[in-house]
């Protein structure tokens, strides 16, 4: 049986400290079933690469993966909230939830470790990883978590007791490393091993696992198997969790990092698959709301117009008319028009907030983004 790492006595604590990677005595073992599904995986993520091209004005719509992968990643956590709750957290006045504001700062998160990453060139380090999770932990309970920090305290999860305070930056420095140096071992298989070993060092008071999962959508990123942040592997982790947690416990006690793999491949491949069919269906409905605005009756004095509200529906599915204005640059008046029309074919719906104003929800986007 493969060690994964060596016990630490330290007082009354048996701290867990991770080998570095890649696992030895023996090598990771690639069987043909394992490759097979590393193929497949792969192949996914590429099919999802080229729908993800193909969404008019990528960037609006990458958007609602990015929360689908926020909300997900959260719920592991026992952190809950809806689409509703994320979408319109900044339009009806009211104090988000706790729970609302961690899963849009997940959102931002990544956003501003894509930006480091792909706008400023920095590799996926330390660096970015201090700094996603100080966006991350910013509504969280303050110093508690210690937003951008690596933990300065024991902590203990589960049966495991994961290093001392004081190897931490050490450890994280050499994950690194294996990040950023060249490996025989395919790029999507080192995303999965450095997911593991993150999970074991769990650099940080809170917020590990979210900052973890987040670490293999960038990753994928950097190598090149993945354009955009458009996958979800969250959704499979969720809906697997006992065996999520197992799979990276069997890594410490018996260094199965074989089956870990096997686990995590299948999560890439049926998360790819899953974000691949979304976005064909987000290309069906945009494709068929600008065949019907062009040909309707209803638009034929406000074709551009009505579009354009569409366009911003698209950007944010629940939201106000004041809103959609702004976006569009379009009179208040009209926009109210334009919905009134899209709402008479059942394609948004009308919301009270209060007495004076309202919110509209773009139904069939919110259909394919909802999660199950």
């Amino acid at each position: 049986m493969r060690k994964a790492g060596e016990y630490q006595k330290l007082g009354d604590m048996n701290y867990f400290i991770p080998f570095s990677l890649p696992p030895i005595d023996p090598p990771l073992h690639l069987n043909a079933a394992m490759l097979e599904l590393c193929m497949e995986a792969s192949f996914a993520l590429g099919q999802l690469n080229e729908i993800s091209i193909q969404l008019p004005d990528y960037k609006r719509f990458v958007r609602g993966y990015v929360i689908r992968e926020a909300m997900l990643s959260s719920a592991i956590e026992g952190i809950h909230t809806t689409l509703a709750e994320v979408f319109t957290a900044s339009l009806t006045g009211s104090k988000a939830s706790k729970s609302t504001q961690l899963v849009n700062n997940y959102s931002q998160a990544i956003d501003t470790a894509l930006e480091m990453t792909q706008q400023q060139g920095l590799p996926v380090a330390t660096r970015v990883i201090l700094k996603a999770h100080e966006v991350l932990m910013s509504a969280g309970d303050g110093d508690k978590s210690a937003p951008g920090q690596f933990r300065q305290q024991t902590v203990r999860v589960g049966e495991l007791v994961p290093p001392p305070a004081p190897r931490v930056a050490g450890l994280i420095g050499d994950l690194e490393r294996y990040i950023n140096d060249v490996h025989d071992i395919p790029p999507l298989i080192k995303a999965g091993l450095a997911h593991v070993q993150f999970e074991t060092i769990h650099p940080f008071l809170d917020g590990n696992g979210r900052i973890g999962r987040m670490l293999i959508v960038l990753m994928l990123i950097n190598s090149g198997l993945l354009t955009l942040p458009t996958i979800y592997p969250s959704h499979y982790f969720k809906k697997h969790h006992l065996e999520y947690y197992q799979r990276l416990d069997r890594v410490r006690s018996h260094g199965d990092f074989e089956g870990w793999i096997t686990y995590y491949l299948a999560a890439i491949k049926e998360s790819a698959q899953e974000a691949y069919k979304r976005g064909r269906d987000i290309t069906r409905l945009y494709n068929q709301l600008n065949h019907f605005v062009q040909t309707a009756d209803d638009f034929s004095k406000m074709r551009i117009t009505a579009m354009d509200v569409v366009d911003a529906l698209f950007a944010q599915p629940i939201t106000t008319i004041t809103e959609i204005s702004k976006a569009t640059e379009k009179a208040y008046n009209t926009v109210h028009k334009t919905l009134q029309c899209l709402k008479s074919h059942n394609l948004v719906a009308e919301m009270p907030i209060n007495e004076r104003h309202k919110l509209y929800h773009f139904t069939p986007y919110l259909k394919i983004l909802q999660i199950e």
